[in-house]
């Protein structure tokens, strides 16, 4: 833009102007800012009324009303945003500039209402009712709404209505919206969701309360998918919404969605155990508890369904709630979550306090299932030879590294005097330890070789009844095999008087990790070996270990 022109326009010089089009108007009217501000919108900038109305009456000046800058806003945006009344008055030409929008979507009556100009939505209002800005300050909504008729259109985008856009607003807003128009309560957008859907979902106690107040049948409304605003606090876990729901209408735990899951149902899909709890402390809600959907799953049968542990736990064990509760498949809580495989502590919490609720197909699908497994381990070709070698393979690592560290004695060996060729450390309670523990270690790999070479020799038919036992020994081997590595490092490393903690530290240490290195031995509900197999003995063990980590676990909810 020539510097002459943008000087005279941001001065309001009309009459420098006129001297600088004379001869040269259209290339002149053309001319731009770098952001694309054609004249007008810099006259409207700053406000430049006399300037404003001299350039309309110019034959290519109401062309100018129409262009965008690089923003898209029109000379009526910018009015609008610096608080030009009276420039406004001069552009505001039409309805149809009042709802030209820029490339934010925005039009005039948005800058407006942003900037706080009263008079200028008030203005904006006048020319057109039907103008309505979706936010804004409490002031400038009051204006809007005094100016309103009753048969005016107040859905926005996506069927939103003032109530809907509203959400952040005061709670005084929020009133006079409901003095003006109280059905506007009742008004779902293109999803169904009315006002106290969308409260609910944020959890806003407040403004509950007061839509309540004015109307506390709105509790009962759905959406299109039948999810009542409760739905939505339990999906959320807003425990106080739902108690001011519940508390306004005592019935509405008996709302149900298109798909017939209250809100216990939906609270369990949304992994909130607040509000599973809150429910179950609910007094006389036993068909609340074990109410199906229209697919028969109770809350159970989700919980399980969606892997949600903790909430199992919370169902199982309080005794309203129906196990052996099967669902149009005929599956139960405890079939369904089997087919998830799980293993750990949470899955064998769950396998204890469900134990024997499965349903005829799930018993089916248990025993096909098992019975293949153990069918494919027992004709699986070359199976049993694998698993041979590498017992082997481990056998004979234990019994070299144990005979190595018994010829290569902690400490040497004495070479001259009565005791010559006798251990220096014999006499000290942790060498004997040390060799002790190392014996055990080389004896039982040496007796694990020993059976699978005698099985391979004479009985190789009943080579898979000694797999369990060889792999027991090479278990209890690697065991002494450690603790042999402990006490040697006490005789080389600790003094004979040395503190008890010294001394007893690194034997507390090794029994953490060998708990460790044993533990799924009780956390996964297949796992059979020797020491926790399918005897009753096995059993007990797992159900004590069962118990207490499941009462650790609940204990920290």
């Amino acid at each position: 833009m020539h510097p002459k022109v943008y000087e005279a326009a941001k001065s309001g010089d009309f009459d420098s102007f006129e001297t600088i089009i004379s001869g040269n108007e259209e290339d002149i009217f053309h001319q731009t800012t770098p952001k694309e501000n054609n004249i007008l919108h810099v006259a409207a900038q700053y406000k430049q009324v006399n300037f404003i109305e001299g350039l309309l009456l110019c034959p290519l000046g109401p062309t100018l009303l129409w262009q965008g800058n690089y923003k898209g806003d029109t000379p009526l945006h910018l009015a609008a945003k610096v608080g030009s009344y009276r420039a406004n008055g001069q552009v505001n030409a039409c309805k149809e500039l009042l709802r030209k929008q820029n490339l934010h979507k925005d039009i005039a009556l948005h800058h407006a209402v942003r900037g706080g100009h009263h008079w200028m939505v008030k203005l904006m209002i006048k020319e057109d009712s039907q103008l309505c800005a979706d936010r804004g300050l409490s002031c400038t909504t009051e204006l809007i709404l005094g100016t309103f008729s009753l048969s005016s259109s107040h859905k926005g985008p996506k069927g939103l209505t003032a109530l809907h856009a509203g959400i952040s607003l005061s709670l005084t807003v929020w009133e006079k919206i409901m003095e003006k128009r109280p059905e506007a309560i009742r008004e779902g957008d293109d999803m169904g969701w009315r006002p106290l859907h969308y409260v609910a979902y944020f959890g806003k106690v407040e403004a509950i309360q007061l839509l309540l107040q004015h109307d506390n049948s709105a509790t009962y409304d759905s959406d299109k998918e039948g999810q009542s605003a409760l739905h939505i606090a339990a999906f959320r876990g807003h425990i106080n919404v739902i108690d001011g729901l519940i508390t306004s209408c005592p019935d509405a735990c008996d709302i149900i969605n298109n798909k017939g899951q209250t809100a216990l149902h939906v609270a369990v899909m949304g992994g909130q155990v607040s509000v599973v709890k809150y429910i179950l402390g609910m007094p006389n809600q036993e068909d609340l508890i074990n109410e199906q959907d229209t697919d028969g799953n109770t809350a159970l049968h989700l919980a399980a369904l969606h892997k949600e542990n903790d909430i199992i736990d919370i169902l199982a064990r309080d005794k309203r709630v129906d196990h052996l509760a099967k669902n149009k498949d005929h599956l139960t809580a405890l079939d369904i979550f089997s087919a998830h495989e799980e293993i750990g502590f949470g899955a064998r919490n769950v396998s204890y306090l469900l134990e024997g609720s499965h349903g005829i197909s799930g018993f089916q699908a248990w025993f096909i299932e098992h019975g293949k497994k153990r069918l494919e381990k027992q004709f699986v070709q070359g199976q049993p030879s694998f698993i041979v070698d590498v017992q082997l393979l481990v056998a004979a690592l234990i019994a070299t590294v144990s005979f190595t560290a018994a010829v290569a004695m902690p400490g040497g060996y004495n070479n001259d005097g009565p005791n010559r060729g006798m251990a220096i450390l014999a006499g000290r309670a942790d060498f004997q330890a040390f060799v002790l523990c190392n014996s055990v270690a080389f004896l039982l790999s040496v007796l694990a070789i020993i059976l699978h070479c005698q099985s391979c020799a004479f009985k190789y038919h009943e080579e898979p009844k000694y797999i369990p036992t060889v792999g027991g020994c090479i278990e209890v081997a690697i065991a002494a095999m450690g603790l042999a590595y402990i006490f040697e490092m006490f005789t080389v490393l600790i003094r004979p008087t040395g503190s008890t903690v010294e001394r007893v530290a690194p034997c507390i240490a090794y029994g953490f990790l060998s708990t460790l290195c044993f533990i799924y031995e009780f956390t996964d509900p297949e796992a059979h070996s020797w020491l926790l197999g399918s005897s009753p003995r096995g059993g007990y063990i797992r159900k004590f270990f069962t118990v207490i980590f499941g009462w650790a676990g609940s204990a920290n909810q």
